[in-house]
Protein backbone atom coordinates (compact mmCIF):
# COMPACT_ATOMS: atom_id res chain seq x y z
CA UNK A 1 0.00 0.00 0.00
CA UNK A 2 1.96 3.75 -0.85
CA UNK A 3 0.93 6.97 1.26
CA UNK A 4 -2.17 7.80 2.58
CA UNK A 5 -3.08 11.14 3.07
CA UNK A 6 -6.50 11.85 5.42
CA UNK A 7 -8.86 14.22 4.26
CA UNK A 8 -12.78 15.20 5.60
CA UNK A 9 -14.53 15.74 8.85
CA UNK A 10 -14.94 13.23 10.96
CA UNK A 11 -17.72 10.26 9.83
CA UNK A 12 -16.86 12.04 6.37
CA UNK A 13 -13.55 11.00 6.07
CA UNK A 14 -11.80 10.51 2.53
CA UNK A 15 -8.31 9.43 2.33
CA UNK A 16 -5.95 10.09 -0.74
CA UNK A 17 -3.28 7.33 -1.83
CA UNK A 18 0.09 7.89 -3.64
CA UNK A 19 0.24 4.99 -5.64
CA UNK A 20 4.06 3.45 -6.41
CA UNK A 21 4.02 5.58 -9.74
CA UNK A 22 3.32 9.20 -7.37
CA UNK A 23 -0.08 9.41 -8.56
CA UNK A 24 -2.65 10.42 -6.25
CA UNK A 25 -6.12 8.28 -5.98
CA UNK A 26 -9.22 8.77 -3.96
CA UNK A 27 -10.15 6.20 -1.62
CA UNK A 28 -13.70 6.48 0.37
CA UNK A 29 -14.89 4.68 3.65
CA UNK A 30 -18.31 3.20 3.46
CA UNK A 31 -19.87 5.99 4.77
CA UNK A 32 -18.70 8.19 2.06
CA UNK A 33 -19.00 5.60 -0.72
CA UNK A 34 -22.76 5.02 0.64
CA UNK A 35 -23.85 8.23 0.57
CA UNK A 36 -22.44 9.26 -3.07
CA UNK A 37 -24.21 5.93 -4.18
CA UNK A 38 -27.35 7.17 -3.08
CA UNK A 39 -26.80 10.99 -4.18
CA UNK A 40 -25.55 9.77 -7.94
CA UNK A 41 -26.04 6.06 -7.98
CA UNK A 42 -23.61 3.91 -8.98
CA UNK A 43 -21.50 5.99 -10.68
CA UNK A 44 -20.31 9.39 -10.26
CA UNK A 45 -20.69 12.46 -13.09
CA UNK A 46 -17.56 11.68 -15.16
CA UNK A 47 -16.68 8.77 -13.70
CA UNK A 48 -16.17 5.09 -14.44
CA UNK A 49 -16.25 2.37 -11.31
CA UNK A 50 -14.92 -0.59 -11.90
CA UNK A 51 -17.12 -3.49 -10.65
CA UNK A 52 -15.12 -5.69 -7.92
CA UNK A 53 -15.28 -9.71 -7.59
CA UNK A 54 -16.61 -11.35 -4.99
CA UNK A 55 -16.70 -14.90 -4.43
CA UNK A 56 -19.24 -17.47 -2.03
CA UNK A 57 -18.73 -20.87 -0.53
CA UNK A 58 -21.97 -22.79 -0.66
CA UNK A 59 -23.53 -26.11 0.56
CA UNK A 60 -26.88 -27.20 -1.47
CA UNK A 61 -29.21 -30.73 -1.25
CA UNK A 62 -29.70 -30.90 -4.90
CA UNK A 63 -32.56 -33.31 -4.92
CA UNK A 64 -35.36 -30.76 -5.71
CA UNK A 65 -33.59 -28.82 -8.35
CA UNK A 66 -32.31 -29.63 -12.20
CA UNK A 67 -28.73 -29.00 -11.69
CA UNK A 68 -26.62 -26.09 -10.85
CA UNK A 69 -27.25 -24.30 -14.62
CA UNK A 70 -30.24 -22.57 -16.04
CA UNK A 71 -32.20 -24.73 -18.04
CA UNK A 72 -33.89 -22.94 -20.81
CA UNK A 73 -35.98 -25.39 -22.47
CA UNK A 74 -39.46 -24.04 -23.65
CA UNK A 75 -42.70 -25.68 -23.64
CA UNK A 76 -42.11 -29.58 -23.92
CA UNK A 77 -38.53 -28.99 -22.97
CA UNK A 78 -39.09 -27.03 -20.25
CA UNK A 79 -37.89 -28.54 -17.14
CA UNK A 80 -40.08 -27.96 -14.57
CA UNK A 81 -37.42 -27.94 -11.76
CA UNK A 82 -35.76 -24.36 -10.50
CA UNK A 83 -31.70 -24.62 -11.12
CA UNK A 84 -28.88 -23.65 -8.09
CA UNK A 85 -27.68 -20.69 -10.18
CA UNK A 86 -31.25 -19.48 -11.00
CA UNK A 87 -32.06 -19.01 -7.63
CA UNK A 88 -28.79 -17.73 -6.41
CA UNK A 89 -28.47 -15.24 -9.26
CA UNK A 90 -32.38 -14.04 -8.30
CA UNK A 91 -31.26 -13.96 -4.25
CA UNK A 92 -27.92 -11.33 -5.66
CA UNK A 93 -29.95 -9.21 -7.76
CA UNK A 94 -32.48 -8.99 -5.54
CA UNK A 95 -30.32 -8.38 -2.43
CA UNK A 96 -27.50 -5.40 -4.19
CA UNK A 97 -30.12 -4.06 -7.05
CA UNK A 98 -27.47 -5.54 -9.40
CA UNK A 99 -27.89 -7.99 -12.53
CA UNK A 100 -24.94 -10.37 -12.05
CA UNK A 101 -23.54 -13.29 -13.73
CA UNK A 102 -23.00 -16.46 -10.93
CA UNK A 103 -20.34 -18.54 -12.37
CA UNK A 104 -19.64 -21.97 -10.64
CA UNK A 105 -16.31 -23.75 -10.31
CA UNK A 106 -18.45 -27.00 -12.00
CA UNK A 107 -22.06 -27.44 -13.21
CA UNK A 108 -23.50 -30.18 -11.05
CA UNK A 109 -26.06 -32.51 -12.43
CA UNK A 110 -29.87 -32.30 -11.31
CA UNK A 111 -30.25 -34.53 -7.74
CA UNK A 112 -26.65 -33.87 -6.93
CA UNK A 113 -25.68 -32.27 -3.77
CA UNK A 114 -22.29 -30.09 -2.85
CA UNK A 115 -20.83 -29.47 0.42
CA UNK A 116 -18.55 -26.78 -0.17
CA UNK A 117 -19.29 -25.82 -4.19
CA UNK A 118 -17.62 -22.38 -5.34
CA UNK A 119 -19.16 -19.14 -7.32
CA UNK A 120 -17.81 -15.96 -8.06
CA UNK A 121 -19.89 -12.93 -9.79
CA UNK A 122 -19.20 -8.53 -9.82
CA UNK A 123 -20.75 -6.10 -8.27
CA UNK A 124 -20.53 -2.54 -8.68
CA UNK A 125 -21.43 -1.80 -5.39
CA UNK A 126 -18.40 -2.57 -2.61
CA UNK A 127 -20.18 -4.69 -0.18
CA UNK A 128 -18.24 -4.54 3.64
CA UNK A 129 -20.22 -6.71 5.41
CA UNK A 130 -19.20 -10.44 5.28
CA UNK A 131 -21.84 -11.47 7.83
CA UNK A 132 -24.41 -9.24 6.85
CA UNK A 133 -23.76 -10.48 2.79
CA UNK A 134 -24.38 -14.20 4.09
CA UNK A 135 -27.60 -13.75 6.27
CA UNK A 136 -29.18 -11.25 3.80
CA UNK A 137 -28.63 -14.34 0.89
CA UNK A 138 -29.48 -17.26 2.86
CA UNK A 139 -32.83 -15.40 3.88
CA UNK A 140 -33.94 -14.79 0.75
CA UNK A 141 -32.47 -18.55 -0.76
CA UNK A 142 -34.64 -21.85 0.10
CA UNK A 143 -33.59 -23.83 2.72
CA UNK A 144 -32.01 -26.66 0.97
CA UNK A 145 -29.26 -23.80 -0.34
CA UNK A 146 -27.10 -22.33 1.84
CA UNK A 147 -24.00 -19.20 1.54
CA UNK A 148 -21.14 -20.40 4.52
CA UNK A 149 -18.50 -18.12 2.86
CA UNK A 150 -18.24 -14.63 1.34
CA UNK A 151 -15.53 -12.48 0.32
CA UNK A 152 -13.80 -10.29 -2.13
CA UNK A 153 -11.39 -11.89 -4.42
CA UNK A 154 -8.93 -10.55 -7.06
CA UNK A 155 -10.29 -9.45 -10.43
CA UNK A 156 -8.12 -12.02 -11.96
CA UNK A 157 -9.99 -14.79 -9.54
CA UNK A 158 -12.17 -17.14 -11.74
CA UNK A 159 -14.26 -20.31 -9.89
CA UNK A 160 -13.82 -22.50 -12.96
CA UNK A 161 -10.03 -22.40 -12.94
CA UNK A 162 -9.56 -25.10 -9.94
CA UNK A 163 -6.33 -27.00 -9.26
CA UNK A 164 -8.32 -29.41 -7.71
CA UNK A 165 -11.81 -31.42 -7.06
CA UNK A 166 -13.19 -33.89 -5.00
CA UNK A 167 -15.91 -36.12 -4.95
CA UNK A 168 -17.55 -38.29 -2.88
CA UNK A 169 -20.19 -41.46 -3.59
CA UNK A 170 -22.10 -42.79 -0.78
CA UNK A 171 -23.70 -46.05 -0.86
CA UNK A 172 -25.61 -46.65 2.31
CA UNK A 173 -25.23 -50.68 3.36
CA UNK A 174 -28.51 -52.14 5.33
CA UNK A 175 -31.63 -54.42 5.53
CA UNK A 176 -33.35 -51.37 4.27
CA UNK A 177 -32.83 -47.47 3.49
CA UNK A 178 -32.79 -45.47 6.24
CA UNK A 179 -35.35 -42.54 5.77
CA UNK A 180 -33.30 -39.45 7.00
CA UNK A 181 -30.45 -41.02 4.53
CA UNK A 182 -32.74 -41.86 1.29
CA UNK A 183 -31.99 -38.37 -0.47
CA UNK A 184 -28.54 -38.61 0.24
CA UNK A 185 -27.30 -42.16 -0.50
CA UNK A 186 -27.56 -44.99 -2.41
CA UNK A 187 -29.44 -47.72 -0.93
CA UNK A 188 -27.84 -51.22 -1.91
CA UNK A 189 -29.40 -54.43 -0.45
CA UNK A 190 -26.41 -56.45 -1.29
CA UNK A 191 -23.12 -56.51 0.76
CA UNK A 192 -20.30 -54.52 -0.85
CA UNK A 193 -16.49 -55.76 -0.75
CA UNK A 194 -14.96 -52.75 -0.19
CA UNK A 195 -11.51 -53.93 0.02
CA UNK A 196 -12.29 -55.09 -4.05
CA UNK A 197 -13.67 -51.95 -5.13
CA UNK A 198 -10.52 -50.57 -3.49
CA UNK A 199 -8.08 -52.64 -6.00
CA UNK A 200 -10.44 -51.71 -9.19
CA UNK A 201 -10.02 -47.63 -8.34
CA UNK A 202 -6.38 -47.92 -7.85
CA UNK A 203 -5.14 -48.51 -11.62
CA UNK A 204 -7.30 -44.73 -12.22
CA UNK A 205 -4.39 -42.61 -10.08
CA UNK A 206 -2.94 -40.41 -12.80
CA UNK A 207 -3.11 -38.88 -15.86
CA UNK A 208 -5.45 -41.26 -18.24
CA UNK A 209 -8.24 -40.85 -20.69
CA UNK A 210 -11.31 -41.38 -19.02
CA UNK A 211 -13.86 -41.31 -22.10
CA UNK A 212 -14.53 -44.80 -21.15
CA UNK A 213 -16.19 -43.31 -17.92
CA UNK A 214 -17.71 -40.18 -19.41
CA UNK A 215 -21.04 -39.32 -20.39
CA UNK A 216 -21.48 -39.98 -24.36
CA UNK A 217 -21.74 -36.85 -26.45
CA UNK A 218 -19.96 -35.15 -23.74
CA UNK A 219 -18.92 -31.58 -25.28
CA UNK A 220 -14.78 -31.33 -24.27
CA UNK A 221 -11.94 -30.23 -26.03
CA UNK A 222 -10.33 -33.62 -24.44
CA UNK A 223 -11.42 -36.54 -21.91
CA UNK A 224 -7.80 -36.50 -20.83
CA UNK A 225 -7.92 -35.84 -16.51
CA UNK A 226 -5.36 -36.71 -13.68
CA UNK A 227 -6.99 -38.07 -10.73
CA UNK A 228 -4.83 -37.43 -7.76
CA UNK A 229 -6.66 -40.16 -4.63
CA UNK A 230 -9.14 -42.41 -4.29
CA UNK A 231 -10.18 -44.52 -1.53
CA UNK A 232 -13.13 -46.82 -0.33
CA UNK A 233 -13.63 -46.64 3.56
CA UNK A 234 -16.70 -48.09 5.22
CA UNK A 235 -18.13 -45.69 7.79
CA UNK A 236 -20.97 -46.02 10.54
CA UNK A 237 -24.21 -44.61 10.35
CA UNK A 238 -23.54 -40.77 11.04
CA UNK A 239 -25.71 -39.08 13.43
CA UNK A 240 -28.50 -38.04 14.38
CA UNK A 241 -30.20 -41.54 16.07
CA UNK A 242 -28.24 -44.85 16.79
CA UNK A 243 -27.38 -47.39 14.25
CA UNK A 244 -25.68 -50.78 15.24
CA UNK A 245 -22.50 -50.90 12.74
CA UNK A 246 -22.52 -54.40 12.10
CA UNK A 247 -25.77 -54.22 10.20
CA UNK A 248 -25.89 -50.60 8.80
CA UNK A 249 -22.89 -48.41 7.60
CA UNK A 250 -21.79 -46.47 4.48
CA UNK A 251 -19.66 -46.89 2.02
CA UNK A 252 -18.03 -43.60 0.50
CA UNK A 253 -16.23 -43.74 -2.46
CA UNK A 254 -13.73 -40.51 -2.44
CA UNK A 255 -12.14 -39.19 -5.93
CA UNK A 256 -9.94 -36.33 -5.79
CA UNK A 257 -8.70 -35.51 -8.93
CA UNK A 258 -7.33 -32.01 -11.28
CA UNK A 259 -10.69 -32.80 -12.93
CA UNK A 260 -13.83 -34.50 -14.02
CA UNK A 261 -16.02 -35.48 -16.89
CA UNK A 262 -19.79 -35.23 -17.46
CA UNK A 263 -21.14 -38.31 -15.12
CA UNK A 264 -17.12 -39.78 -14.72
CA UNK A 265 -17.94 -39.99 -11.24
CA UNK A 266 -21.04 -41.76 -11.18
CA UNK A 267 -19.89 -44.01 -13.70
CA UNK A 268 -17.45 -45.06 -12.09
CA UNK A 269 -19.43 -45.56 -9.16
CA UNK A 270 -21.75 -47.70 -10.90
CA UNK A 271 -18.58 -50.43 -12.39
CA UNK A 272 -17.69 -49.81 -8.83
CA UNK A 273 -20.96 -51.61 -7.35
CA UNK A 274 -20.77 -54.23 -9.57
CA UNK A 275 -17.34 -55.28 -8.79
CA UNK A 276 -18.68 -54.72 -4.89
CA UNK A 277 -21.54 -57.18 -5.28
CA UNK A 278 -18.77 -59.90 -7.04
CA UNK A 279 -20.51 -59.62 -10.79
CA UNK A 280 -17.38 -58.45 -11.78
CA UNK A 281 -13.51 -58.57 -11.54
CA UNK A 282 -11.71 -55.68 -10.10
CA UNK A 283 -8.94 -56.01 -13.14
CA UNK A 284 -11.88 -54.85 -15.46
CA UNK A 285 -11.82 -51.37 -14.33
CA UNK A 286 -8.32 -51.32 -15.72
CA UNK A 287 -9.78 -52.92 -18.87
CA UNK A 288 -12.66 -50.11 -19.49
CA UNK A 289 -9.90 -47.51 -19.15
CA UNK A 290 -8.02 -48.67 -21.64
CA UNK A 291 -10.70 -49.45 -23.71
CA UNK A 292 -12.04 -46.14 -23.76
CA UNK A 293 -15.48 -47.89 -24.63
CA UNK A 294 -18.34 -46.79 -22.36
CA UNK A 295 -20.38 -49.78 -23.02
CA UNK A 296 -17.84 -52.08 -21.19
CA UNK A 297 -18.60 -49.91 -17.73
CA UNK A 298 -21.23 -50.19 -15.70
CA UNK A 299 -24.64 -48.09 -15.30
CA UNK A 300 -24.68 -44.20 -14.23
CA UNK A 301 -25.03 -44.53 -10.28
CA UNK A 302 -28.04 -42.60 -9.05
CA UNK A 303 -27.13 -38.57 -8.61
CA UNK A 304 -28.48 -38.80 -4.90
CA UNK A 305 -25.18 -40.54 -3.87
CA UNK A 306 -23.12 -37.94 -5.26
CA UNK A 307 -21.45 -34.93 -3.09
CA UNK A 308 -18.75 -32.16 -4.10
CA UNK A 309 -16.88 -32.54 -1.52
CA UNK A 310 -14.29 -29.53 -2.03
CA UNK A 311 -13.03 -27.05 -4.46
CA UNK A 312 -9.00 -25.68 -3.94
CA UNK A 313 -7.21 -23.13 -5.89
CA UNK A 314 -3.45 -21.88 -6.58
CA UNK A 315 -2.83 -19.98 -3.37
CA UNK A 316 -2.91 -16.59 -3.70
CA UNK A 317 -3.81 -13.36 -1.43
CA UNK A 318 -7.68 -12.97 -1.05
CA UNK A 319 -8.03 -16.59 -2.25
CA UNK A 320 -7.60 -18.53 1.31
CA UNK A 321 -10.83 -18.29 2.73
CA UNK A 322 -11.83 -20.89 0.05
CA UNK A 323 -9.44 -23.14 0.19
CA UNK A 324 -9.40 -23.44 4.05
CA UNK A 325 -7.16 -25.76 6.09
CA UNK A 326 -4.98 -28.95 4.98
Amino acid sequence: MGERSRRGSPGQTVFLERSAAGEWQVILTPFVSCFLDNRFGNTLPGSHIMPSRYAIQLAYDGTDYCGWQIQRGVGSHENPKPSIEGLLTQAVAELCGETVTVVASGRTDAGVHASSQVAHFDLESPRDSDDHFIDGLNTLLPGAIRVHQFGPVPSTFHAQKAIRKQYSYYFQQGAANLPHLSRYTFWDRYALDEVAMQVALQPLVGKHDFLGFSSTGANVSSTVREIHEVEVMRKAIPLPGYFDARDQSLIQVRILGSGFLKQMVRTIAGTLKQIGEGRRRAEEMENILQSRDRELAGPTAPACGLWLDRVWYEPQPGVDFLNGPG
